[in-house]
């Protein structure tokens, strides 16, 4: 504007010249010429402001430039230090806007973005994990619990069952490990049968969605529980007892294969395991002694990928899970090796598992059948024939509105109660060649409820109702447990 209006004025002042010229020259010769250095001084004018108008544009653009670089440096240092925050997994489903989200941060969230319980889940799916240095996690769980029966003989009073601490690392964007080290009943020395053990530690290499590899400890695909067995993940005190002596969880053993996800279609996902090892069950010690029993099932014949030498011949394990929609999923897996040292029979183990939710209300159960193969020396050892268990779990989420108003401190948003009931059935012998009946068939029903402060710490309460069928008159022993169990 102020170029525009000193051009006005010169204008003006010329104008008023050139007439003063007319006015007062006789001349005409000398008026022309006095007009043409008039005009001449006016387009000198009018060309140096073309020229500095041209120039404050051009400094107008250069300015817009550099602000906007000045804005993009803010915005890089402002995400850098966003991401020294060591956010949570929960977190970082919030902080999305802060930059690409890790791998495990990902997976670890996609539950709570689909608003899945935790049975939807796997290894990878915890909801704990802090960053711990530049692209490693820790976190792990504890329970504590309360027991009393109505057998003297079982484990009475208060017992640390289990601490376990999590290792997981971005060590790349194709290579990820993760572990878990098992410190049970205090440890070794803890005062009962305790232990420290590696529970799984595994190297995965990632390809594409469809197909990742993966090598070391491995967490056993067999059945869905063994998979998602945390305490604080689950609503009981006790495991499924099916998945105490048919799929001893937590099962785990040494070797390598695949894994990957696909989608059928927009709503399905079909996710695969499959893995070969040095096999999970020894069935027989060296001196013959067996180790299936009827009391304990298979769990006292866990570890044979301990004794890499124990026979040549490797187990194989898969696991196959169907979603045809968010909400419900379908499970199928085997396992097969042999479980004696002269390579003379095998054990092979098929499980079916599902899981439902609709809303507050869930409604899941898996199943397995144990085929174990038995020879002359098999049968000296005691070893029984088929194993088999199932178990059925319905459980309904609520918070009264009453507890909410009364204390929203204890009963926040965030806190719900859990009513759980559970069906269990497991048989750990068959019959003998006579078909005379030496069966040993459990029941179990327990009712429970569990109070959760936040999704990531419960307190359960359960009452386990059993009944037997043995040889043997049974014994009552029912049970009162009172437990906790939190992520950390």
């Amino acid at each position: 504007m102020r170029y525009l209006s000193l051009f006005l004025v010169v204008s003006l002042a010329l104008t008023f010249c050139i007439n003063d010229v007319f006015a007062q020259s006789s001349e005409p010769e000398a008026l022309k010429n006095k007009v043409e250095t008039l005009e001449k001084e006016l387009q000198e004018i009018k060309t140096l402001l073309r020229q500095q108008s041209e120039k404050d544009v051009q400094k107008e653009k250069e300015m817009a430039l550099l602000k906007e670089e000045v804005q993009k440096k803010e915005i890089k240092i402002s995400t850098e230090e966003a991401a020294a925050q060591l956010p949570t997994v929960k977190e970082a489903v919030v902080k999305k806007d802060v930059g690409e989200v890790p791998y495990l941060a990902k997976k670890g969230s996609e539950l709570a973005e689909k608003k899945l319980a935790p049975s939807f889940g796997g290894i990878y799916t915890k909801p704990f994990l802090r960053r711990f240095g530049r692209n490693t996690y820790v976190g792990g769980y504890m329970d504590f619990a309360f027991r009393s029966t109505e057998n003297e003989a079982d484990m009475q009073g208060f017992v640390q069952n289990r601490f376990i601490p999590f290792i997981y690392s971005d060590i790349s964007d194709r290579v990820k490990l993760a572990t878990e080290i098992e410190f049970e009943y205090g440890g070794v020395g803890g005062g009962r049968s305790g232990e420290v053990i590696l529970e799984f530690a595994t190297i995965d290499f990632l390809l594409t969605d469809w197909i990742n590899w993966r090598g070391g400890y491995i967490l056993t695909p067999l059945g869905k529980l063994n998979l998602v067995h945390d305490s604080p993940l689950q609503d009981f005190t006790d495991r499924p007892l099916v998945d105490q002596l048919v799929i001893p969880t937590t099962l785990t053993d040494l070797g390598m294969g695949f894994f990957g996800t696909m989608y059928p279609s927009e709503l399905s996902k079909l996710d695969y395991e499959i893995y070969a090892t040095n096999g999970a069950f020894r069935g027989l010690d060296a001196d013959g002694t067996s180790r299936f029993g009827e009391v304990n099932g298979l769990r006292s014949s866990r570890g044979g990928f301990a004794n890499d030498n124990y026979n040549e011949s490797p187990g194989v394990v898969g696991h196959v899970a169907f979603s045809p929609f968010i909400g419900l999923e379908f499970g199928g897996s085997a396992y097969t090796s042999q479980y004696d040292e002269n390579n003379d029979n095998r054990l092979t183990i098929s499980a079916l598992d599902f899981t439902y939710q609709r809303g507050p209300f869930e409604f899941l159960g898996e199943g397995a059948y144990a085929f174990i193969d038995t020879n002359e020396l098999a049968d000296d050892a005691g070893i029984t024939d088929d194993m088999w268990g199932y178990y059925l779990e319905a459980r309904y989420h609520f918070m009264p509105s009453v507890l909410k108003n009364w204390s929203p401190k204890i009963f926040t948003e965030n806190s719900t109660f859990t009513g759980v009931l559970r069906w269990d059935q497991v048989q750990t012998a068959g019959r003998d060649d006579d078909f005379e009946s030496v069966h040993w068939l459990r029941n179990r029903v327990t009712p429970g409820l569990n109070y959760r402060y936040t999704e990531d710490t419960v307190f359960k309460l359960d009452y386990q109702i059993n009944m037997e069928e043995k040889d043997m008159p049974g014994i009552a022993n029912n049970a009162f447990l009172f437990s906790v169990a939190t992520y950390f």
